[in-house]
């Protein structure tokens, strides 16, 4: 009986045999088709595009930007402090207050979020102005305030280069924020550079104006990203305290209530040009019309918008920024609402100066259009951070036929199965 299970089991693994060198056999199962992927550049495809300015004033945007490039752009910030109280209670123990009479100093923090680091000698100069700067304040009205001499010139590269940021004879400091990871400078005034104005009320206006060897930039964080300009007074008040009727309290921290930058030259009007970025900001909408062949009937690859500028990028060389391509959630024209999603957004980097076509990969969008034909096929462009920068380029529309927007698309044909 053992012998037979053996010979029966030998039979049937001899009927299994690995044939790893024979040729593949499929006669009936294999297609007989192709992958076939197609290339082509849509230059009919956009139309009713426009410019829309107003987003985003300077006062509101996350940052301000000084900026000093002869012949290109001259940029200063802008900042009012908040009021002192009329009196102050000099320790937490105190139930009773004592009336301010005078400040000893004060030191201004500002917020770094970006330093042109090939700058060399870049100094920040500090101006006095009148307290009652606010959103409809230009770059000639307080033109004469920046003209007479600064109440202080701080040299970033000296100051960094002190040991732990620190220059003891003058106070000043610089380091980075151990929390924020950001560059944080004091610069401490005295009471001739920062007094105590009761009429006032203990606000300061001032001015920053950014310098170097060469055309330089710097940002600042604004009080719309919760990190804009603090002051710390040293106020001296009136006490019966002590052998000495004023003493000098500690610091008395205040934060700004208006900050914003200002600039010249203005921002152009909008003329028959697409437009993005500036101050304040501008966006641009495209309407993108796909062929039904390629929108129900193919595997979208790769989409490219296509770009060409009608004025070289204006700004700051150094300061590039990002242009993001948004879709909408309905298209309400210059008020239609942004799809915020990072799937459904595209980016490119725009260069202070460049003049080549620009190509922003919008692949995530063309096929989000394509798996849902209920969407709108419209593209919105926009600066990533919106009126931070004077930084604006401007585009031909699809009115200029040579100069066109174009989509570029690469796309696979439905695959023809079916029997050979």
């Amino acid at each position: 009986m053992r012998a037979q299970r053996v010979a029966w089991l030998a039979a049937v693994l001899a009927g299994c045999v690995d044939r790893a060198t024979a040729p593949g056999v499929c006669p009936t199962f294999c297609p007989s088709g192709r992958i076939d992927v197609v290339d082509t550049v849509l230059a009919a495809s956009i139309g009713r595009d426009s410019t829309f300015r107003g987003y985003v004033l300077p006062f509101q945007a996350v940052a301000m930007t000084a900026s000093d490039v002869p012949g290109a752009v001259d940029s200063r910030v802008v900042f009012v402090t908040q009021a002192l109280p009329a009196s102050v209670a000099l320790n937490t123990a105190d139930t009773t207050t004592s009336p301010l009479v005078g400040s000893d100093s004060a030191k201004i923090t500002l917020t770094v979020t970006r330093r042109d680091t090939s700058a060399h000698d870049q100094t920040l100069r500090l101006y006095g102005l009148p307290v009652t700067i606010d959103s409809n304040t230009t770059f000639a009205d307080v033109q004469g305030a920046f003209a007479g001499a600064p109440l202080r010139t701080v040299n970033l590269d000296s100051l960094l280069a002190k040991p732990n940021g620190v220059d003891v004879t003058t106070g000043d400091s610089a380091g980075i924020d151990t929390t924020s990871k950001q560059l944080k400078v004091t610069i401490k005034l005295d009471s001739l550079q920062a007094p105590y104005v009761v009429g006032d009320t203990g606000k300061l206006g001032i001015g920053v104006r950014v310098g170097g060897a060469g055309p330089t930039s710097i940002a600042f964080c604004s009080r719309e990203n919760a990190c804009g300009a603090t002051v710390a007074w040293y106020i001296k008040v009136d006490s019966i305290k002590g052998t000495d009727t004023t003493l000098i309290h500690k610091p008395f921290p205040r934060g700004s209530i208006f900050d914003t930058f200002l600039f010249d030259p203005p921002p152009a009007p909008p003329d028959s040009t697409l437009a993005v970025g500036g101050a304040p900001s501008a966006r641009s909408i495209m309407r993108i019309t796909l062929p039904r062949a390629i929108r129900d009937s193919s595997q979208i690859v790769r989409a490219t918008l296509l770009l060409v500028p009608a004025v070289p990028a204006r700004g700051a060389p150094v300061d590039s920024f990002v242009v993001e391509a948004h879709t909408v959630a309905a298209d309400f024209g210059a008020k239609s609402p942004l799809v915020l999603d990072a799937t459904r957004t595209d980016t490119t980097t725009i260069h202070v100066g460049a003049t080549d076509t620009l190509r922003v990969e919008v692949t995530n969008l063309v096929q989000f259009w394509a798996a849902d034909s209920t969407r709108p096929e419209v593209l919105m462009l926009r600066s990533q951070v919106e009126a931070a920068q004077p930084t604006e380029i401007r585009f031909y529309p699809s009115a200029a036929t040579l100069f066109r927007p174009a989509l570029r698309i690469t796309y696979a044909r439905r695959f023809p199965f079916g029997v050979p």
